[in-house]
């Protein structure tokens, strides 16, 4: 009978090293689990001789390389999505893009759009000054002028104010 004393003796030290071992596994975060059974997937990959697939980069959008490469040739901002369009629409690399003719004329094309946006005046009158300028607002009343511009012109008619003299003809 020594020998079954002995044995209830261990069991209730044996049951708790398992609950402790238990805890100590629900205690490992997701992020750990998830490490550690990413090396265990390399580790049978590496032993059955299987190569793991890697991810294509997507191709939506341009990495910092490809950017600087871009911002070298002359091509940012707005630009950049031309070439990110091409390139999806041709599957040619950025370098094919930036040699295709066809681009090169489209890239012109917007270009030359986006110039002529700038260099025309924004508003709907007939006279030599914009609309959407300050000196148009300043000779019109208050009450007429645009919300966003009566700080401009408020701000502009005190400058004048103050620059000009006090009498007419000073």
């Amino acid at each position: 009978m020594n020998n079954e004393e002995e044995i209830e003796e261990i069991i209730p030290e044996v049951v708790a090293e398992e609950v402790e071992v238990k805890v100590e596994k629900q205690a490992e975060t997701l992020e750990a689990k998830k490490s550690r059974l990413e090396g265990q997937l390399a580790r049978v990959n590496k032993d059955l001789g299987v190569v793991p697939e890697r991810k294509a980069k997507s191709n939506d959008e341009l990495d910092y390389g490809a950017k600087a490469f871009l911002v070298a040739n002359g091509i940012k901002g707005e630009e950049m999505k031309l070439v990110e369009d091409a390139m999806k629409n041709t599957g040619g690399t950025l370098e094919q893009v930036l040699e295709n003719k066809y681009f090169q004329s489209q890239l012109q094309e917007a270009r030359d759009l986006a110039g002529t946006i700038l260099a025309t005046p924004k508003g709907k009158g007939g006279h030599s000054v914009p609309t959407d300028s300050v000196e148009y607002w300043m000779a019109k009343p208050m009450e007429d002028v645009p919300q966003e511009m009566r700080i401009k012109v408020v701000k502009a008619r005190l400058a004048k104010e103050q620059s000009g003299g006090k009498f007419y003809n000073s």
